[in-house]
Formats: C-alpha cells, sequence, structure tokens
C-alpha cells in the first residue's frame, strides 16, 4: 500500500538530517536524530535517497522511526505543500492546521526488545469537523419528505441557512414507505433544537395544505346497484351524443365538455367524509374508527333500514355555465335526514381519534354524487391532466336533467375508500367497511 506517492520524494540523511521534500522543510532548526540502526537497513525503504514506499502493515523500529519522524514534522506545521496520497488518503493542498488532524501512533515492544509503531487514521479536517458535530434524528412519512425538501431544495436549504444545521434527507426514491430519519448536524443543542421546530412546522403546515391531497374518504357506494349504474351510463352516452350532434365527434370537447371529465360508473357513490391518511399507522386508525363507530351508527338509525332517492341534477358553486361539478341529488327528505346524521356520528367518531382535518370537522355535509368532475380532465398530453382546471356549460344538462328521477336505492354499507386505487369491481379499493341495518331491529349500546 503505496503511502508516499513517487512524486513527492522524503530525502532522508543519515545522523544529522533534514527531511527535504516538497513540504520546504530547508535549514530548520528542529533537527531530528534518526537513528543509526535504521539507517543500516534503510534498503528496504531507501531506493536512491528516496522513500517510495511502506509497507502499510506492523513497522519494524527503524521503519517506525522515520515514519514517527515524519508525523511530527507535519504535526509542528512544517509541511507547506500538498501531499498527494498518504495511506491511501488525499490531502488538500493546506497547512497541518487545515488539512490534518494529529496522527497517534502506538508503540509495541517485540519479543526481540525491539519496538515497532503502527500508525493512526489520518482524517481530512471536513471529516473531523463532521465527527465533532452535535446530531439528531427526526423521522418524517415517506410521502411527506418532499415538502421537507421543497421545489429546487429551497425549504432545506432556507432551513440550513436560517440555523446552521445541515440536513441529510432521504431521497425520495429509496424512502417509499413508513417513516425516514432524517438527519440533523449542528454546532449546538440550540442550533439543533430551532432546526427541528422548523422541520415540525414544514411538515404541519404540508399537512394543512392543498398540496396534500385527500387519500382515503367516508363512502356509500351506489354502483351496487345495476339499474342506478344502467342509468349514468345512459346518461354518458346521451350528453356525449348531444356534443356530436353539434358538429364535434364523439368524445371531443364543446363548450368544455369531453369524455373524459365524467366519472367512471364502477365508481358512483356518496362522500361522507373525507380523508388525509398518509401513512400505514393512520390508515389502520381510520379502519379501525370505521370499526368501532358501528353500534353508535346503527343506533342513530334506530336500527332500521336507510333508503335514499336521487333526483335531478345540479352543480357545484351555481353556475351552470361555468360548472365544475355536476351532481345527482339526493331528495332532501327523511331519509336523507337520517343518513346526515348517520354521517355526523362518523364524523364524531374520526375527530375524536384525531383523524381528521381541522376545517372539515365543521363542515355542512352535502349528499350528491358526482357525475362530471374537471379534476378528472385529461388533454394535456399523452396520459397527462390539464394544470389548470377548465370549466364546462352544463346549461343545456341541468335544464334537460332537472327533474330527472334516478330511483330509490337501499344504503346497505358504508365503505372507508382509497382514492386513485380500485379494487377488482371497478371501485375504489375498500380498507374497512361497516353494514347498515337491513331489517328493524332494537339497537341498544353500552352506556
Amino acid at each position: 500500500m503505496s503511502l508516499l506517492s513517487s512524486s513527492t520524494p522524503l530525502l532522508l540523511v543519515r545522523n544529522h538530517s533534514f527531511l527535504l521534500s516538497r513540504f520546504g522543510i530547508i535549514g530548520t532548526t528542529n533537527k531530528l536524530l534518526i537513528d543509526s540502526r535504521w539507517a543500516e537497513n534503510q534498503q528496504h525503504l531507501i531506493k536512491s535517497s528516496t522513500v517510495r514506499q511502506f509497507t502499510g502493515q506492523a513497522y519494524s523500529a527503524k521503519e517506525g522511526l522515520a515514519l514517527k519522524t515524519f508525523l511530527t514534522l507535519v504535526r509542528e506545521g512544517k509541511r507547506k505543500r500538498d501531499v498527494r496520497s498518504f495511506s491511501g488518503t488525499s490531502m488538500a493542498e493546506s497547512s497541518p492546521s487545515e488539512g490534518i488532524e494529529n496522527l497517534h501512533v502506538t508503540e509495541h515492544e517485540s519479543s526481540r526488545g525491539s519496538k515497532s509503531f503502527t500508525p493512526g487514521i489520518w482524517r481530512r479536517k471536513d471529516q473531523r469537523d463532521e465527527a465533532e458535530k452535535l446530531s439528531a434524528s427526526v423521522f418524517v412519512d415517506a410521502s411527506l419528505l418532499r415538502f421537507l425538501v421543497g421545489k429546487g431544495a429551497s425549504t432545506k436549504e432556507r432551513i440550513e441557512k436560517d440555523t446552521g444545521v445541515r440536513l441529510k434527507i432521504p431521497l425520495a426514491k429509496d424512502a417509499k414507505t413508513g417513516k425516514q430519519a432524517v438527519i440533523l448536524q449542528g454546532d449546538s443543542q440550540e442550533a439543533l433544537d430551532e432546526a427541528k421546530n422548523q422541520v415540525h412546522e414544514v411538515i404541519d403546515q404540508a399537512i394543512k395544505s392543498s398540496q396534500l391531497q385527500y387519500s382515503h374518504f367516508v363512502s356509500i357506494p351506489l354502483a351496487l346497484h345495476s339499474k342506478l349504474l344502467e342509468s349514468v351510463v345512459e346518461f354518458q352516452k346521451s350528453v356525449l351524443e348531444s356534443v356530436a350532434s353539434s358538429g364535434n365527434d364523439p368524445g371531443k370537447s364543446i363548450h368544455g365538455i369531453d369524455k373524459s371529465i365524467f366519472v367512471k360508473p364502477a365508481t358512483f357513490h356518496l362522500t361522507l367524509l373525507m380523508l388525509k391518511l398518509w401513512n400505514e399507522e393512520r390508515v389502520q386508525a381510520a379502519a379501525d374508527c370505521l370499526q368501532k363507530v358501528m353500534p353508535r351508527v346503527h343506533k342513530a338509525l334506530e336500527g332500521s333500514p336507510l333508503r335514499i332517492n336521487l333526483k335531478g341534477v345540479d352543480c357545484m358553486q351555481g353556475n351552470p355555465a361555468k360548472a365544475h361539478v355536476l351532481y345527482a341529488d339526493v331528495e332532501p327528505d327523511d331519509q336523507a335526514l337520517r343518513l346526515i346524521k348517520a354521517s355526523q356520528v362518523i364524523t364524531e367518531a374520526f375527530t375524536e381519534a384525531g383523524l381528521v382535518m381541522d376545517k372539515d370537522q365543521t363542515q355542512t355535509l352535502k349528499l350528491h354524487a358526482t357525475l362530471m368532475n374537471t379534476t378528472q380532465r385529461s388533454g394535456g398530453g399523452p396520459g397527462k391532466r390539464y394544470t389548470k382546471r377548465m370549466p364546462f356549460d352544463a346549461t343545456e344538462i341541468v335544464a334537460k336533467y332537472d327533474q330527472y328521477v334516478w330511483g330509490e336505492y337501499n344504503v346497505s354499507e358504508a365503505h372507508l375508500s382509497q382514492r386513485f386505487v380500485y379494487d377488482e369491481n371497478g371501485y375504489y379499493h375498500c380498507c374497512s367497511s361497516i353494514p347498515f341495518p337491513e331489517t328493524s331491529i332494537h339497537v341498544s349500546t353500552p352506556e
């Protein structure tokens, strides 16, 4: 193992010697006597007065003394130029105080009475500084790491600049699920604490922001009813035929209407509660919560079956000419009020479990079954969606279907559904479900 490259010769002169090399140690008053016994056996190390190589293993007394002499000179600040390679470690062009940490040489007594020396480890100053820094870990869910990095690493750099603490954040490609350790390194505990606070603040803000999408929701599946499913398919066909009769090919846009903004019939549903479940623990907690709340739901429904009437269509935010969401309306009768009451019980249970965002805890439930939604619009390129929502003109649709009777249907169960993931039947992936009463029974719950 080469300790000194041939490009950095080290001249050894016996007796009152100097180390002459690129370190510029010439005429120094710190003369170090090299043991004459070493000189007698220097053929192992010296060729033409140039040291080419040390073995890197256990050193004899003579070899060890030469190495110790070299290290002493370095530690005394006599090195002026760069050492290209020592023990396989490149060194920067700097003085010993800037580039090298003290190397410790351990002295050993051999069985023959002679001494040998084992060198320590050379470390760069930046390696030494990193080892001397304080460190701490903050565990962050993999799905939230991107917020800690920020666009163009802006958030990470801001925290580092504000606190003087270095953040080591796992790469997104290496952190797919679960909690990941974010390593913080700083000069003081105060700096680490401030960095921790800023990390937690970023994550809290991300969770509350619209940038973190809702991942799950409590739903009432309506696609279970084949007759209703047929009506939804017929509705889509009729609207697209109207588009075609206006001089456009089927599926192409007219007044903002195209095939991509229609919901998939197999996913037709009512939404009771939106949820942000960004890790497996929260998903499991939500699934457990739904199971535990079932007796309270049955009590709210007084143990009786629930049926809802769907009639007409309407638009969110009330302007059909610039619609973004068109839905089938639920008749506001006694049955609808019973469903709203059951939904409130579910929301309260999920809120108590800490699973509901603050702004969703007091929102008034609007029962509706979405038929068209511009968030689904494609056309920004192959497999892409538009970055900005484009409204559509639903004036003619509302006029035609205002009094349309979709029918009366049993509400048989509630699901904890996962968005963007689908089961074999085409409906949203079911993480958990509870049945609703099918026949009138007396329901009681423990006090």
